[in-house]
């Protein structure tokens, strides 16, 4: 008798486990879970939107994946406000924010991926400057 409740007993704990959970109040049934506070659903036009449990109750916003994506969405490329001027082996970066525009040097062989992108990027417009104007 015990082996047969102990035998009923882990078969209902590994059929819930196997099902999916169902979506919380606010998000449309169709999603799927992607993490403990998350949930991804693709909506009649193709776009993905992404739910997150927060605080202050379930907060949508769409599922961005990559750049190209980003501009075709009219999200922007977030590195199109920073600046960047060569001085000696330093450069001089520049970028707006909230509470004024911030500065910061660093040496050519420190940069971080992003700051490689903008160094790239006046490089690639300094010679096309150049030869245009020859």
């Amino acid at each position: 008798m015990k082996r047969t409740i102990l035998f009923t007993f882990a078969a209902a704990v590994l059929a819930v486990a196997q099902s999916s959970p169902k979506p919380p109040a606010g998000v449309p049934a169709n999603a799927k879970m992607v993490d403990e506070v998350t949930w991804r659903v693709v909506d009649g036009q193709g776009k993905a939107w992404m739910y997150k449990r927060t605080p202050f109750g379930m907060m949508k916003s769409p599922e961005l994946s990559t750049p190209e994506q980003q501009k075709r969405d009219g999200v922007g490329d977030p590195l199109e406000g920073m600046s960047v001027k060569e001085d000696g082996d330093s450069l001089k970066f520049s970028r707006p924010g909230p509470f004024g525009v911030y500065t910061w040097t660093k040496k050519k062989n420190d940069l971080n991926a992003d700051e490689k992108v903008v160094w790239e990027r006046s490089q690639k417009a300094k010679t096309s400057t150049t030869a245009a104007k020859e």
